[in-house]
C-alpha cells in the first residue's frame, strides 16, 4: 500500500515538473520571438537610420558610423557626435549593440553610455 502511494506521488510530481518545464519553454520562446521582432524594428541596416523606436520618447541613438562610435539625435541620419573609438576594438556584444543602435532616453544615460563606449 505504501509503495503504491509513493509511486503515485512520484508520478504526480514528475507530471508537475514536466508541465512546468514545458510552460517555461513556451514562455521563453514567446519572449525571445517578441524581443527579436522588437529589435529588428529599432534599426534598418539597409537605410542606416532609425525606422521605429522601442520607446517613442528616446532622445538619441548610439550606433556605428564609419567604423566609429557615434551619437545621433532621434530621427536624424547625420551624427551629432563621432568619437575616435573604433567599434572593432570593443567587445563583440557592444559591437552587435552598436550595429543595431542603442536608444538613449536621458542626458545622464547618454553621458554614461559615452563613457562606457569610449573609455
Amino acid at each position: 500500500m505504501l509503495d503504491r502511494r509513493l509511486l503515485v506521488t512520484c508520478a504526480s510530481l514528475l507530471a508537475v515538473v514536466i508541465g512546468s518545464g514545458a510552460a517555461a519553454l513556451l514562455s521563453y520562446d514567446h519572449y525571445t520571438r517578441h524581443n527579436h521582432a522588437h529589435a529588428a524594428q529599432v534599426m534598418s541596416p539597409a537605410a542606416g537610420v532609425a525606422t521605429s523606436s522601442p520607446e517613442p520618447d528616446y532622445l538619441y541613438i548610439i550606433r556605428e558610423h564609419n567604423g566609429r562610435v557615434a551619437v545621433f539625435a532621434r530621427g536624424q541620419s547625420t551624427p551629432e557626435m563621432v568619437f575616435e573609438r573604433l567599434v572593432h576594438h570593443l567587445p563583440t556584444y557592444d559591437q552587435m549593440q552598436l550595429k543595431e543602435g542603442v536608444p538613449v532616453f536621458t542626458q545622464e544615460e547618454l553621458q554614461e553610455r559615452i563613457e562606457d563606449y569610449t573609455s
